[in-house]
């Protein structure tokens, strides 16, 4: 069996570009996945559009108080199961195939922990 991953996504106020994050998740070639989704007292409807995937690998669970960043990732961590833990910001997005070449790499170099790289994209579409 794949191991499992516990993606931990702290939002607060994040609709702008949320359906992307999400959609880039669940369109993952890796899928023994888990998404905890955890809502830092958001005034927008960015619990209504987590909810909207209808997706049982989505958790969604909510601040009962608004929390510095990494109290929220925190207590988020607290509630993952997964054997692995990776982190995505509600305004990033994944590679498809992001989750599957992270942990065969971890698996072959017997890693406990790694990072990627990444790219900044902005609103005309410039790569850097």
């Amino acid at each position: 069996m794949r191991d499992l991953i516990s993606i931990i996504m702290n939002c607060k106020n994040g609709e702008i570009y949320l359906k992307k994050s999400i959609s880039s998740i669940i369109s993952q070639t890796y899928k023994n996945w888990e998404l905890i989704f955890y809502d830092n007292c958001s005034k927008d409807s960015s619990i209504s559009i987590a909810r909207s995937f209808k997706n049982k690998k989505i958790k969604i669970f909510k601040a009962r108080k608004s929390l510095k960043l990494y109290e929220a990732r925190n207590e988020a961590v607290k509630l993952a199961k997964g054997k692995y833990i990776t982190f995505l910001d509600t305004d990033d997005y994944w590679n498809k195939k992001k989750l599957l070449i992270q942990i065969q790499f971890l698996k072959k170099e017997k890693l406990r922990f790694c990072y990627t790289n990444y790219y900044c994209l902005f609103q005309k579409k410039k790569k850097i």
